[in-house]
């Protein structure tokens, strides 16, 4: 039986993509499939592929990213969902804005949207600045922000949420008593949830309740950088400086009255890391009949 944040679906292996990094050597990114099952999906979305990134940092996957690019494009996704910290907080702007070349890139392949992690908010100024870049080449930012995907004549909604620095970290740079998420918080920021099924970016996947009261179907999340170690398939250590955090990588489930609400938490593509290689995720989204 499927309990309120339980993993499901066995994210524990995936294909291997190798690459020759911007050092020359060989390495390696994780590909994961999922399949996303709902019976509040539309018809037309019922196998949709989602591709989903996050967290990058200042991390290169070849000159300018162009392997991630490839591999990216050899996925064949319908649309791509960068669930935020594209660039580290202590990037330069020159550093943060080469960084367009490979956004373009990615809406060359599908429609792009992208959020906000907290790296981009600690930089605020220079996150405006990419941010203004990316929607001259035809990135969906959303701060905020709920935009409709129409897919032969019927749609869903796609969300990205954007929470306060302090759900993350206070200003005297303490971890200590953060900002709890809450509905009401999720309501201020961006309005009640659609009535169809919803997509939510949201960068931390910390507040998993919140996000399936307030009404996403599937949420898409990064942050933890699946535990930063992992160890027997555990991650270890959150951003926050917390052990054995619940929400690390792979597919979480809820159960509400409304419906069974997913979630999805990428390990992400950057920072430092061991036995947990860097790593994308392709959801493929399905739709489930009531007797099914």
């Amino acid at each position: 039986m499927i309990q309120d944040g339980d993993a499901v679906f066995g994210k524990k292996y995936g294909k291997t993509a190798k690459y020759t990094d911007s050092d020359g050597k060989r390495r390696k990114i994780m590909i994961y499939t999922e399949l996303i099952p709902s019976q509040r999906l539309p018809e037309s979305f019922d196998g949709m592929r989602v591709l989903h990134l996050s967290d990058l940092h200042a991390k290169q996957f070849g000159k300018d990213n162009t392997a991630l690019v490839r591999l990216c494009r050899r996925l064949s996704p319908d649309i791509i969902c960068f669930t935020g910290d594209i660039f580290s907080r202590n990037e330069t702007l020159e550093a943060v804005s080469a960084k367009l070349p490979f956004m373009k890139s990615l809406c060359d392949i599908a429609p792009t949207y992208y959020i906000r992690g907290n790296h981009e908010n600690d930089a605020d100024s220079i996150a405006e600045a990419f941010e203004e870049g990316m929607r001259k080449i035809g990135v969906n930012v959303l701060r905020n922000e709920m935009t409709a995907f129409t897919r032969n004549g019927e749609s869903i909604t796609i969300c990205g949420i954007e929470l306060p620095r302090s759900c993350y970290r206070r200003e005297n740079g303490s971890y200590r008593d953060l900002t709890p998420a809450s509905i009401n918080m999720m309501k201020e920021l961006i309005g009640d949830a659609p009535e169809g099924y919803t997509l939510l970016l949201a960068h931390t996947p910390l507040p998993f309740g919140e996000y399936a009261e307030w009404g996403a179907d599937l949420t898409l999340s990064g942050h933890v950088h699946g535990g930063i170690i992992r160890l027997f398939g555990t991650g270890l250590l959150s951003p926050e400086r917390r052990f054995f955090p619940r929400y690390t990588k792979g597919v979480y489930s809820i159960k509400t009255d409304r419906a069974q609400h997913l979630m999805e938490v990428s390990a992400g593509l950057g920072k430092f890391r061991i036995n947990n290689p860097p790593s994308v995720t392709v959801c493929i989204l399905a739709r489930r009949n009531d007797n099914d």
